[in-house]
């Protein structure tokens, strides 16, 4: 039986071996499956893996490819910080829930290893990365292909704004401490497959994001305010 460890193994070591890179197309999953020695499900769910952290990205219709998706395969329409937020919490909680009701093993276990790996990291980067990429799994995890566009949609619309700029801001260690711990309880309340709890605490974690956007955007406001005076 292949191990989802071992399948990604042998799917990286074959990306490094044909010196796939950023930009390139991974072939079709019924050419690689045979090629590497892998099942269908198998593989499909290495690819799975490092979609959810930002590696590749799949397209219908438009196949798999290295790297992240290209701004143009999305339909960007802006907005500020305090919008995204808005529109992050109205959908994120009800993906949360919808994700407790229909996740599969595999889909909880992606979920449970980014929250853990989130938990983990020690830098800001690495952090955002498993950040992003526990989102993006709990949402994966609702198998319903309009939801999950509609938070690529999201996703897209966040890298557009200035939120680079903030997470440096508001993402100190405590703040990533917290959102760490808060992750880990959304990822048990889908393992529990109480959907009401999974709504619950993802509305907490994104509503303490929030909350620490607000404080550094009224701090930003005061600080022009005081230069202005002084000026």
């Amino acid at each position: 039986m292949q191990t989802d460890s071992a399948a990604r193994a042998r799917l990286e070591d074959y990306l490094r071996a044909e010196g796939l890179r950023d930009g390139d197309r991974v072939p079709p999953e019924r050419d690689l499956a045979p090629r590497l020695g892998l099942s269908r499900r198998a593989l499909r769910n290495a690819l799975q893996a490092l979609e959810l952290e930002g590696r590749l990205w799949r397209g219908v219709g438009q196949g798999t490819w290295l790297g992240e998706a290209p701004a143009a395969s999305l339909r960007t329409v802006g907005g500020d910080p305090q919008a995204v937020m808005e529109a992050r919490r109205t959908l994120e909680p009800a993906l949360a829930g919808l994700a407790a009701i229909k996740a599969a093993p595999t889909d909880i276990e992606a979920i449970r290893r980014c929250a853990r790996r989130g938990a983990e990291t020690q830098d800001q980067e690495s952090w955002g990365r498993w950040d992003a990429a526990f989102h993006r799994a709990v949402a994966f995890a609702c198998h319903n292909p309009l939801l999950r566009q509609a938070f690529e949609q999201l996703e897209a619309c966040r890298a557009g704004t200035e939120w680079g700029r903030l997470r440096g801001l508001i993402a100190n260690a405590a703040l990533r401490q917290h959102s760490a711990a808060q992750h880990l309880a959304i990822a048990a309340a889908i393992a529990d497959r109480d959907a009401a709890a999974a709504h619950r605490a993802m509305w907490d974690h994104l509503q303490t994001v929030h909350q620490a956007i607000q404080a550094t955007s009224a701090d930003a406001g005061g600080r022009t305010a005081s230069s202005r005076r002084a000026a």
